[in-house]
């Protein structure tokens, strides 16, 4: 009877797994609110040329993301001198992320994800974690070109020195030079 309902939860979508995203493959379309409650879509972004859309768990208790979030921002003429753009993807609530972006005076878009609908798109939802980290995201990164389909999936995993941040603008430049 167990193995019937878990395979019918399965079948169902219950608990069926998001598709991991592959390089080569479009990125999912996504609408969310920043920091300054306007709306942001891919698809706006991507007329701008390249973007980075960077995941983390949680702006408000993970200390790794809100470092992140910081270098980002701090680097942010390094990530627009390569001809493209970031935007961090968190599940928290927005007022969580304007008291952090405000404290932080963070210059990038962050964007509130509550319903975690992009998280799973990307197939980014963390699966483990406490109670109030469900809907979190795992830490990654997708870099998509003018077309919308992902060049690259970097592995930010360092906030100390500019590795990270090399590693990021060196796929938004080559993002900017392939061709669909």
């Amino acid at each position: 009877m167990i193995l019937l309902a878990i395979s019918w939860n399965v079948v169902g979508g219950d608990l069926a797994p998001a598709k991991e995203i592959a390089v080569g493959a479009r990125a999912p379309a996504f609408t969310l609110k920043d920091q300054n409650d306007r709306e942001l879509s891919l698809e706006t972004l991507l007329k701008k040329g390249p973007v980075a859309v960077v995941f983390i768990r949680s702006i408000d208790w993970c200390a790794y993301c809100q470092l992140q979030t910081v270098q980002l921002s701090e680097n942010l003429s390094k990530i627009r001198a390569s001809g493209g753009q970031v935007v961090v993807v968190c599940y928290d609530p927005p007022d969580k992320v304007k008291r952090f972006v405000r404290r932080r005076k963070i210059e990038i878009p962050v964007l509130s994800d509550v319903e975690s609908a992009t998280i799973d798109a990307y197939a980014m939802r963390a699966l483990t974690g406490s109670k109030n980290q469900i809907g979190s995201a795992q830490h990654g990164a997708f870099v998509m070109d003018k077309s919308g389909v992902v060049r690259s999936k970097p592995y930010l995993t360092s906030f100390e020195g500019d590795s990270a941040v090399e590693a990021l603008v060196s796929a938004l430049k080559e993002a900017n030079t392939s061709k669909p």
